[in-house]
């Protein structure tokens, strides 16, 4: 999954509207743009969606 997937699920406008529903900084959502979601945040947002969002295996992201 990558930001996008995240702000279109939380069918948000923005990145800082999706920050505020996440409650999560900008700063980690600008950085998860540009270097990709953790793995483990992935696979949180995954448990958290039901699995409407799936996690990234491939994606190689501390």
């Amino acid at each position: 999954m990558n930001v996008n997937d995240l702000k279109s699920f939380y069918n948000c406008k923005t990145y800082r509207e999706m920050s505020k529903i996440l409650n999560i900084s900008d700063v980690a959502i600008w950085k998860w743009n540009k270097n990709g979601i953790p793995l483990k945040r992935q696979a949180l947002f995954q448990i958290q969606t039901n699995g409407a969002l799936k996690a990234d295996l491939k994606q190689n992201v501390a």
